[in-house]
């Protein structure tokens, strides 16, 4: 692995651990807490919640991770030969791929809808009672995912760093 990709892998590890902290603390302390409130304060805090989440700190963390996953995944593919830091940063970017593919596809379709929710209906109150298993269960998942790939995406910008350099 060059030097520039294990600085790739490394920016990766980090946005992809950011990523991973959030998610873990809703799925383990954020969620049952809200699921303790009154269903309409519930809602009205995870909207607040999900507007503050499209901020830059975390989009930058979201998307760059994301960004750096895909470059470490092709460049590895693409690479003949590869040493075996090449083949962590390749499982650990596709780790954290996989929950950011997740996140698009299944969490933030939620968020939009729970965001059209207005608390205190009856519809909300059952939009709400899915949200919290549907959405924390996913959640709980990329969480992992993220986490996951942090550490194998940390271990491939180390084993880079240790190589020979090609540059």
């Amino acid at each position: 692995m060059s030097l520039t990709m294990s600085l790739v892998a490394g920016a990766g590890a980090v946005g992809s651990a950011i990523a991973g902290g959030v998610y873990a603390n809703f799925s383990a302390r954020i969620m049952p807490r809200l699921a303790r409130l009154p269903e309409a304060d519930g809602i009205t805090r995870m909207q607040q919640f999900n507007r503050v989440a499209l901020r830059p700190p975390f989009m930058t963390a979201f998307f760059g991770a994301a960004a750096a996953s895909a470059a470490t995944v092709i460049t590895t593919l693409v690479r003949g030969e590869r040493a075996p830091g090449d083949w962590l940063g390749l499982v650990g970017g596709a780790c954290y791929l996989g929950g950011w593919l997740l996140t698009m596809a299944y969490n933030v379709p939620r968020n939009v809808a729970l965001e059209r929710a207005v608390p205190g209906t009856s519809e909300a109150s059952r939009a709400w009672s899915a949200y919290l298993r549907e959405w924390t269960a996913a959640n709980t998942v990329r969480a992992g995912l993220s986490v996951v790939g942090a550490l194998l995406l940390g271990a491939a910008a180390v084993a880079g760093l240790a190589q020979p350099s090609e540059s």
